[in-house]
């Protein structure tokens, strides 16, 4: 299942690029079900998901890929998911995330991404009080743990 993983993730990472998306992250379970989580540095469409799985299922098709039956998916990674590649901050700038780093963690409005540094409007709010204090913070994206938008339905 190892080399079927390795060669599936080649193709889809080949074939990624022309439909302007790349692999966030890549599941593989012991009964052959291969999930591929795509992005994009735009707003990723249900219509191209569907036809990049088309392209790789009709390339899968004609490929030599095994006598093993096995799954693929294809998909977004979700709204709840963390935030893995750097590609995908930018098209996140003016919502709001959380932030963990080895030692803080951050909340508040992202208001910029350059140079590998994000820019964060950390909210400290102070015991017993309502009001909520901002703090400019700059993290370099190598200290970033885990970075998870903040969902907000307005």
């Amino acid at each position: 299942m190892k080399k079927l993983g390795e060669k599936l993730k080649e193709l889809i990472d080949a074939g990624a690029a022309e439909h302007q998306l790349f692999v966030v992250h890549y599941t593989v379970s012991p009964t052959g079900l291969f999930r591929f989580y795509m992005d994009s540095e735009v707003a990723v469409s249900m219509g191209v998901l569907t036809e990049f799985t088309r392209h790789i299922s009709r390339t899968i098709d004609e490929g030599d890929f095994g006598e093993h039956p096995f799954t693929f998916e294809i998909s977004s990674p979700g709204a709840t998911e963390p935030l893995r590649d750097e590609r995908q901050f930018a098209k996140h700038v003016g919502r709001s995330l959380n932030i963990q780093t080895e030692e803080h963690t951050y909340k508040g409005a992202f208001t910029a991404f350059e140079n590998r540094i994000l820019t964060i409007q950390n909210e400290i709010k102070e015991k017993g009080k309502k009001k909520i204090n901002l703090e400019e913070v700059l993290i370099p994206f190598d200290q970033i743990k885990e970075a998870t938008i903040i969902l907000s339905f307005k």
